[in-house]
Formats: C-alpha cells, sequence, structure tokens
C-alpha cells in the first residue's frame, strides 16, 4: 500500500519527520519497504484565475489575458493556448518562475505586446507531454497558492507492507490511523453526511431496487442511483493523489469511485443505470451462466458458485473482482449506479485466483474490509462526483442487509495481559491504546475491560489478539526480554520424536544429505510412484495452487527424484540424500498420514584412491546403507528382502524387475528397495544406475523399536575363522541360510559373512555353492584350534539338516 504523507495529513497531523514514522510503522508490524521523496521540477508556479480573454491586437492566434494572482497581484499575459477562457483557473509562472532546466523565466514583448508571466500546459510543468493547452487547475484551487502544493508534487510516498490480517490498513485512513495510535495524535475522521435526493435534470427519481439471493456471500449491499453526469477527465489534484498510490485515470466517475476506495477502503463500482434491466440488483451465485465478459473485452469462464451481480436478464459483474463490459460507464452515460457492499473475503479470494484476475478491489474484499462502512463511502463518492462530474443523487441511498453484523464482546483480563507480555502495562494506558483504534472499552469487573473492537478490525476475534495491539502500539522492543518464571519439570519423552532424531542421525551418519520437499504433487507423479502400499488412493487437494499441484504425495520418492534431476542439471555428479516426511493416502472416507522414511543414491558413494575404481550406487550399495539402519534400531534379524515378483511389478513399475525387493518385518511389507527401472531412468537422463529405498516409519513406531546407540570396548584376544560351503537350490536365499546359521546358536560364533556364491560343472544343475566364514571369539582368553573345530563341527551338522543342503568337498 502506497501511502502518500500529504493525503495522510488530511486525517491527522503529526511534526514527527518521515524515518521516525517509518521506524514506528515497521516496528509496529507495518514494514516501510521503501520510501519515496518527490519533488516538483518547477518553482514560482502559482495558481491564477483567467479575467478577461481578449484578442492580441497584432496577432490572430494569440490572445492577451488578464489574469488575477491573488496577493501576487493582477498581470498581463500573452497566450497562444485554444482552450483558454475567463472564469478558468490555471497556473501562472511569474517572471524569475523556474521551469525545469530552462533558465529562469524572463519578462517578454511578444508581437509588440509585453507578457508579465506564463500560462503554463503539462508538458511545461513536467507533468507530461501534453501542450495542447493549458492545464485546467480546478475551482478549488487556492487563489494565489503554490501550484506544487496543490497537485501534491512535493511529497514523500512511503510504500508500506500490509500482512494479510490487517486489510483495515489498505486505505489511507487506516493508514493515518495507526500513525494517530502510534503518536498519541488525534484523528480527523471524514465527516460524511447524505446529500438531499434531488432527482434527475427533468425532475425524475429513481427507485434503485436489489435482491440478494446469495446472503451467506453477500451479507449487505447498498447502491445509489445520480443524475445529470458529464463523463469527463478528473482533476489534476484527483489524478496525482491515484497516480501516488500507483493507479491509472480513467474518468471522473471511474476515478471518483477510485479515490474513495484508496481513501477509505471500500471498493466501490459504477454501472450504467441504463443498462441495468428494469433498474433492478440482483446478487446471486453465477450457476447456470458459464461465461461473462469483463470490462477487459475477455470472456472469463464461470463456476457454479461464483458470485455475480446481475439484472434480470444478464449477468452486470464479477462481485469484488470486475465489472462487466455490457453495464460499462462510457462517454455517453448521464446516470450511475453506485454499488458499495460487503462480500465474504473467501468466495472473492477463490473465484479471482481461479480466473487469474486480480484488482485492487479484489485484494482488499479477500482481505476483509469494514463490515459498517458500505453507506459511508457511498456517500463520500456521491460528494466528490458532485464536485467532478456535476452529478445528483437521484435516489435515495438502499441499503440492504440480510445478514447483520453484531458486535462482538471481548473480556481482556489485565493480569493475563501482564503475564502474557512479562511487563506491567497501567490499565490507563492500555485502554487508552485501545480506544484509539477505535474499540470501544469499558470495564467489565476488577481488573477486567470489555473491549468491543471496531467494525474494520476483523482480525480481532479474542483477548490475545488485545494484547498484542497493546503491546504494538508502545513498542514491543519496549518488552523486556525476560523468561517467565515457571515451575521446571521434566518433560515426558516423546518417543515419535526420539524415534525421527534417531533415523535421521543415522541417516547422516551414513553419509547422505538430509532433503525437503513439498508434499503437494502432481496427479501424474502419485500415479508414478504409487507407494509401498498397492491400490494407494491418493487425497486430493480441494483448492489447489495448480493442476501439477493438486494432490498430496503418497510416496516420498518424486521429490527426491526430482531434487536428483535438479542437482545433476547444475553439473553435479552424484547424488546421495534421504528425507524423513509424512505421506497422505485415503482409508475409506478418511485422509490418513503416516511417516515414511526414503533414500536416493546416483553415483560415486565413496572416494576412491588414485587409479582405483570408486564404490558406486547400487542395489547392493544403498541395501548396505537400509541395513546398517536396521541393524541400529534392532529389528535386523526379524527383517526380510522379498525378490519382486509378477505380483508386485503392476504397482512398482518404477522399480528395475531384477534389482529390486519388498522389505517385510515379520512377514509383512514395510518398505521397498532397489533400482530405477531402465525406462525411468531414460526418463529423467540418468547415465548410471540410480539407487532408492523407501519405509514406512509409522509401522517402526507402532513396534515400538527406537534407535540405540551401543558401545563395546575393541576386544582383546584374536579371532578364529572357519569357512563352511554348501550346496543348496540356486533360488535359496542367502539371507535365510546366514539366519538358520545364527539360530543354531554356537556358541562364541561372533560374526557370519557370505564370501563366494558358485554356479558352474563341479555342483549339480540347478544348485549353488554357497561358501561362508565364520568367525569365532572368546571375550575372557584366545581361543584354541581344537576348542574352535569341535563348535564348529556341530554347528555344520546343524545347519546342513536343518537347511537340508549338503557340504562341497
Amino acid at each position: 500500500m502506497k501511502l502518500p504523507l500529504s493525503w495522510m495529513r488530511d486525517f491527522v497531523s503529526i511534526d514527527a519527520p518521515v524515518e521516525e514514522i517509518s521506524r514506528r510503522l515497521s516496528y509496529a508490524g507495518l514494514v516501510v519497504e521503501n520510501v519515496e521523496k518527490l519533488a516538483p521540477g518547477f518553482a514560482g508556479v502559482f495558481a491564477a484565475r483567467v479575467l478577461n480573454v481578449e484578442k492580441h491586437p497584432n496577432a490572430d492566434r494569440l490572445n492577451l489575458c488578464d489574469v488575477d494572482a491573488g496577493q501576487k497581484g493582477r498581470f498581463k499575459v500573452v497566450c497562444g493556448a485554444p482552450n483558454v477562457k475567463a472564469g478558468m483557473m490555471a497556473p501562472l509562472a511569474l517572471v524569475g518562475a523556474q521551469l525545469g532546466k530552462q533558465p529562469p523565466l524572463e519578462a517578454a514583448v511578444i508581437r509588440g505586446v509585453r507578457s508579465e508571466g506564463m500560462l503554463c500546459s503539462e508538458r511545461e510543468l513536467g507533468l507530461s507531454q501534453d501542450q495542447a493547452g493549458i492545464l485546467a487547475l480546478g475551482a478549488d484551487a487556492p487563489l494565489g497558492g503554490d501550484v506544487a502544493a496543490y497537485l501534491h508534487l512535493d511529497d514523500t510516498v512511503l510504500d508500506v507492507e500490509i500482512t494479510p490480517n490487517r486489510g483495515d490498513c489498505l486505505s489511507v485512513l487506516g493508514l493515518a490511523r495507526e500513525v494517530g495510535a502510534l503518536f498519541a495524535a488525534r484523528l480527523r475522521a471524514p465527516r460524511l453526511r447524505a446529500a438531499h435526493s434531488a432527482g434527475s435534470a427533468d425532475g425524475a427519481r429513481f427507485t434503485v431496487s436489489v435482491s440478494i439471493d446469495a446472503p451467506d456471500l453477500c451479507p449487505r449491499y447498498a447502491a445509489l442511483a445520480m443524475a445529470g453526469i458529464k463523463i469527463g477527465p478528473s482533476p489534476a489534484w484527483l489524478k496525482r493523489r491515484l497516480e501516488l498510490c500507483g493507479m491509472r485515470a480513467l474518468n471522473n466517475v471511474v476515478d471518483a469511485t477510485n479515490y474513495v476506495m484508496l481513501e477509505l477502503g471500500q471498493p466501490l463500482h459504477a454501472f450504467d443505470f441504463g443498462k441495468i434491466s428494469g433498474g433492478k440488483i440482483i446478487v446471486r451465485r453465477a450457476g447456470d451462466t458459464r461465461e461473462f465478459v469483463t470490462l477487459d473485452n475477455i470472456p472469463r469462464t464461470l463456476d457454479p458458485n461464483d458470485l455475480l451481480i446481475a439484472d434480470s436478464d444478464k449477468p452486470l459483474a464479477i462481485a469484488g473482482v470486475m465489472g462487466g463490459l455490457n453495464s460499462e460507464v462510457g462517454d455517453s452515460t448521464g446516470t450511475i449506479l453506485l454499488e458499495s457492499a460487503y462480500f465474504e473475503p473467501m468466495t472473492i479470494a477463490r473465484t479471482a485466483r481461479r480466473l487469474g484476475l486480480r484488482s485492487e478491489a479484489s485484494y482488499r474484499f479477500e482481505r476483509g474490509i469494514d463490515r459498517a462502512g458500505q453507506v459511508g463511502a457511498l456517500i463520500r463518492a456521491a460528494e466528490l462526483i458532485r464536485r467532478i462530474a456535476r452529478g445528483r443523487e437521484a435516489s435515495p441511498i438502499a441499503d440492504f442487509e440480510p445478514r447483520k453484523a453484531e458486535p462482538r464482546e471481548i473480556a481482556l483480563d489485565l493480569g493475563a495481559m501482564e503475564s502474557l507480555l512479562g511487563a506491567a502495562i497501567p490499565p490507563a494506558v492500555a485502554r487508552s491504546r485501545l480506544k484509539s483504534l477505535g474499540a470501544q472499552v469499558s470495564t467489565r469487573a476488577k481488573g477486567v475491560l470489555a473491549v468491543v473492537p471496531p467494525s474494520f478490525r476483523s482480525d480481532l476475534v479474542e483477548q490475545a489478539d488485545l494484547i498484542e495491539e497493546v503491546a504494538r502500539l508502545g513498542g514491543l522492543e519496549d518488552i523486556p526480554a525476560l523468561l517467565p518464571e515457571r515451575v521446571t519439570a521434566l518433560a515426558p519423552v516423546n518417543r515419535e520424536r526420539e524415534f525421527l532424531k534417531g533415523t535421521r542421525e543415522v541417516m547422516l551418519g551414513c553419509g547422505l544429505t538430509e532433503a525437503a520437499t513439498i508434499a503437494f504433487i502432481a496427479p501424474a507423479d502419485n500415479a508414478r510412484f504409487s507407494g509401498i502400499q498397492a491400490a494407494t488412493r491418493p487425497v486430493k487437494v480441494t483448492n489447489p495452487l495448480s493442476a501439477e499441484l493438486s494432490e498430496l504425495r503418497v510416496s516420498l520418492m518424486p521429490g527426491l527424484v526430482t531434487s536428483l534431476r535438479f542437482n545433476l542439471n547444475r553439473e553435479a555428479r552424484a547424488f546421495h540424500a534421504f528425507e524423513i516426511g509424512k505421506t497422505f493416502r485415503m482409508d475409506g472416507d478418511a485422509a490418513t498420514e503416516h511417516h515414511h522414511l526414503a533414500a536416493v543414491s546416483y553415483g560415486a558413494y565413496a572416494l576412491s584412491a588414485i587409479g582405483e575404481h570408486s564404490v558406486t550406487a547400487g542395489f547392493f550399495s544403498i541395501k548396505g546403507i537400509l541395513e546398517t539402519y536396521l541393524e541400529a534400531i534392532g529389528i535386523s534379524p526379524r527383517v526380510a528382502f522379498k525378490a519382486l515378483d509378477s505380483g508386485d511389478a503392476p504397482f512398482l513399475p518404477f522399480l528395475h524387475p531384477g534389482r529390486s525387493a519388498i522389505v517385510t518385518l515379520d512377514g509383512a511389507a514395510i518398505g521397498l528397495i532397489g533400482e530405477l527401472h531402465p525406462a525411468e531412468a531414460m526418463r529423467l537422463d540418468l547415465n548410471d544406475p540410480c539407487a532408492v529405498y523407501e519405509l514406512d516409519l509409522s509401522s517402526l513406531i507402532a513396534y515400538g523399536f527406537s534407535p540405540r546407540k551401543t558401545f563395546q570396548p575393541p576386544p582383546k584376544y584374536p579371532a578364529i575363522r572357519r569357512d563352511l560351503a554348501l550346496v543348496m537350490d540356486r533360488n535359496f536365499p542367502a539371507d535365510m541360510v546366514i539366519k538358520v546359521i545364527w539360530e543354531c546358536g554356537a556358541s562364541l560364533l561372533e560374526g557370519i559373512e557370505v564370501f563366494d556364491v558358485y554356479e558352474g560343472t563341479a555342483v549339480a544343475a540347478g544348485k549353488k555353492s554357497m561358501a561362508l566364514a565364520c568367525r569365532y571369539r572368546a571375550k575372557d582368553r584366545t581361543l584354541t584350534d581344537e576348542e574352535v573345530n569341535r563348535i564348529h563341527a556341530v554347528l555344520v551338522e546343524q545347519a546342513r539338516m536343518r537347511l537340508g543342503a549338503e557340504l562341497r568337498q
């Protein structure tokens, strides 16, 4: 919101420098992003009245004007402008005036007649390139007054950032109220009084009829007919104020509505009354109306729930967003209907966002305007139109309010305020600050105030809001930085938080980088990466920011894969990352969320020595990372990896069918692991294998596991290795072999490693030989060969019997 200080001073007078105003506003939550100091490009130009215009005695195209500049005196001026006429107010540059970079103005003799000054055009004043005629000032220009001051050319404009909850500050009056409250200055609110309804030029009176068919979306609608309108340009001062606030002048009627919107914060709209069928306004939902042409001559596709302003035959405007071409105020318009309404913020926000049609009006409506400011804005707009467009009220103000807004009272406990702020504020000071905002304050009980917020502060809904206002107006920097006194107690352990913290530490320890991606996703990505569970139904977003973000993710994989591609596009050669986040899916009619852990590994995983190959990402490298995590939380023996079969492929199409597996815990699927399918790698333009895994952490938390840290001193005594070679079916899983050997329970067994798998002529067809290294160690002594041989022989016999395997000779 741009705030010209000259306009603000119409409502509040303060002597503080602009730097102090900016500082106070910023500390109060209304950050001043920029301060623009403007200066006129001329000096010595005053408002003057043309008293008489005569033809120049020696030139057909020149006039000799008698000009009155008030206390500056009367002057004879030679002027060649075609629009000069007696009675008009115009800028007069006297001798010595400075116009731009030109030398000071001197008296001149033009065709034998001395000219004692110059009546100026917009180009000569540096306002525009228009030099078709002299600039016509408004009748309210002070005679002999400085033209720069009248046109607000010597001004300072603050660019204030308005937070979404402060719609009341999207006006000059609203910001002036804030400045007045911050500096304890008296606010001069505009006096708004309705004029007598005089009717049209021929004495006709109009009846404004309004029907509100959607009171839930439009609880109040006010309208006023005005006749005798003369469409034309606005006065220079009004155009200048619109320009300072970043708006473009169009014509006097439209400019008057925009001026009131900027001044009071209430958006208005003017209809050509002659184009309203039957003279009746209907506020309704779009329903079956599917298309509407707005003022910018673009057809807009409507939603049935969009709110329209219509007559009995056709729509006239998209409520709160933009008017229609079919009721536009044009040069031939003589009678207008002014609209001033309150629309529910959410309906305006939804319509404006869906249509991509953001206007100054919709910006204010969707943040909340004054619930009681509709009639006052009409009165102010009518006053302006009387002055600048010669209009007259042709009807009484029609004010329809099917749903009245009841005032809300909030109890403010002064003791609670001190406890929340950590500072004592005297009750009189708190009362004064709240009153400066327009609130009604009374005493409800001892130490308790009853506060009725003003109608324009819809953001004040509870006691904490009032406490914040009291502190904000006094300066939050004055609140001491002290911790509140409280009884210390140990907080109960949050098992879920501790579990996720431990998970994060393990992943970081494995050399992965943590990533964080958004939960919104495209439907195509949800279909491609369908998650751990088969036939998962995604959660659809009711009001998405875009079609590409219309669902909530069912898997963390799309975000990580997108991050991989993002990094590779920026010359990264490897990418190893994990994410702990929530996924979402529909369980019946309810949406549920689940904690997941996912990782992606691509490129060199570990640096290599010179001349050696590096460890690159693949199925077994990421399986090692996952097994490290499972070992850290103590569930590794209960986890199995089941190779994908034909039944799993349909819902895991992104995984390589020969290099992937389902991760199970006690037989139940809890995750997946594998390399990306070649087709998926080709789609992502990947040159090397990309390995991924994803776990449902909700399942692990439900089991009651928690990451653990154990530390053991290094062994004092050496280990003894014994090898074991078993011949079995070639499809028998290696991890099952290791688990069975562990279950045989050999004493002193410390570790088991698979170091060779052989298939060839030395074993039968359909068989394989698996060689394992078994390590034995005692904590209190060095083992002897005889002792180890005896223990190992028992283990070999039990393993052979339980696995149905043969010893390879």
